[in-house]
């Protein structure tokens, strides 16, 4: 029987982590950032994307497969169109000085085609669909990740050939959490059946499927060798919402698609490609933001099925599990928080540095 998930205060386990990347020679800009995303993407409910890859993050900074305190490199900025070089940075930071410029440029050109190539993992997409909400612009994002061995199998197929190809969408509101999209092409993200693994529990049916192609709810199925696959969501459809990610984050960025001939490092290497604009240029504001508000109350006023609390409109999970979790602490599994405490000290921290949890 794994042992219970333990809880951290937010703020501690953000100067916890930033002290870690610190250490690994990332400057205070850079290690408040990694920190400050990871812990925001646990507390809105994305464990698979949250402080749980902290030691993975810590294993390729070792290696050298992370290369600290990078800056964007402008490689095109042409009309509408931006692509950008991460130089193999920090996701956390170039997403950040990426959009930021994207940002920058919607809202003097009003729209924008930017493509991200050659960057670290990116962690949770929504953040940067949030940022440009924040800003009163619609966002569309299409992800993927390269130089790793593919995760997912296409639809019929019983072998991997492609990585979960995020799809990202947001919507701003006027003085309200934008109506949020952010879901990975396959069943599940992979940190969330490494999580399951963790926690001695099975995936559900239809996530997952062994070596031969055969159907199963065993986790472990993925990390031992012949591996297994994750499933493409909501089958033929998810596998065709995958391909087109990879063509637009891979082909259209100049970062290349997923292809396991192609090998790698092991370090997750993203691609994205953003479409931003202000919806001002579509229709008129006052009609777009009436039109959004009365389409999220009528959603919301959906009579509830059986055994189900509320309807939610996407985005609204985050916002629940952002006020629980501040008030309750994050969640990190046992095994997950056993790794982040050694990672600490291979950074070169001691016991001391590492805050206190509790559990249940």
């Amino acid at each position: 029987m794994s042992e219970p998930d333990v809880f951290i205060e937010p703020k501690a386990l953000s100067e916890f982590i930033a002290n870690i990347f610190a250490r690994l020679g990332s400057n205070d800009a850079e290690a408040e950032a990694i920190a400050t995303s990871l812990v925001e993407t646990s507390l809105m409910g994305h464990d698979s994307h949250g402080v749980s890859i902290v030691p993975r993050y810590v294993t390729r900074a070792l290696d050298g497969l992370i290369l600290p305190n990078q800056e964007i490199t402008v490689v095109k900025n042409d009309g509408p169109a931006l692509i950008i070089d991460g130089n193999r940075g920090y996701g956390q930071m170039i997403g950040r000085q990426a959009m930021t410029l994207a940002v920058e440029k919607a809202k003097t050109d009003r729209f924008v085609l930017m493509g991200i190539r050659n960057t670290h993992h990116l962690g949770r997409i929504g953040e940067w669909a949030e940022m440009c909400a924040d800003a009163g612009l619609v966002s569309l994002h299409f992800s993927n990740g390269i130089n790793r061995p593919p995760i997912v199998a296409p639809f019929g197929g019983a072998e991997a050939r492609m990585g979960t190809a995020p799809y990202t969408a947001a919507f701003p509101r006027r003085n309200a959490p934008p109506i949020l999209i952010d879901m990975a092409s396959s069943v599940v993200a992979m940190n969330k059946v490494r999580i399951a693994l963790n926690r001695g529990v099975q995936v559900p049916e239809g996530t997952i499927i062994d070596s031969e192609g055969n159907p199963t709810t065993d986790p472990s199925v993925l990390y031992n060798e012949p591996t297994g696959s994750l499933l493409p969501v909501g089958g033929h459809k998810g596998y065709a919402l995958g391909v087109a990610a990879e063509m637009f984050a891979g082909a259209l960025t100049g970062g290349g698609v997923m292809l396991a001939q192609r090998g790698g490092d092991g370090a997750t290497i993203n691609g994205l490609f953003s479409v931003i604009f202000d919806p001002e240029l579509m229709v008129d504001r006052a009609y777009y933001d009436a039109e959004i508000e009365e389409f999220y109350e009528y959603l919301k006023a959906t009579p509830p099925a059986p055994g189900v609390d509320a309807v939610l409109v996407p985005g609204d999970p985050e916002q629940i599990s952002l006020k629980a979790r501040t008030e309750s602490g994050v969640p990190v599994d046992a095994v997950s928080w056993a790794e982040m405490c050694q990672a600490a000290r291979d950074a070169g921290l001691n016991d001391t540095d590492i805050p206190a949890t509790k559990t249940g």
